[in-house]
């Protein structure tokens, strides 16, 4: 068991992703400049999009709780987000 670096609620660890937020502060996430961010994988193969108001991107670096982080396509797929 873990803790999320930022909330530290409880979670399941990750050795691949040993800095991941949770889901729930995974919801909270925004771009330098305040606006919401999103991250999507492209389809059921993977791979990473972002977006921000209604704008596809490939924005990786978010903010949660003015904490930097940085999203990413997670290994067999889904997106993990983690503190940079």
């Amino acid at each position: 068991m873990a803790s999320c670096p930022i909330c530290n609620d409880k979670m399941n660890s990750s050795e691949r992703y040993p800095n991941m937020v949770c889901y729930k502060c995974g919801e909270k996430t925004l771009t330098e400049k305040g606006d919401k961010i999103e991250f999507y994988n492209i389809d059921h193969t993977g791979g990473f999009y972002s977006l921000v108001n209604d704008e596809k991107g490939n924005i990786h670096e978010c903010y949660i709780e003015d904490q930097k982080c940085y999203a990413d396509e997670a290994r067999f797929g889904g997106i993990v987000i983690q503190l940079s």
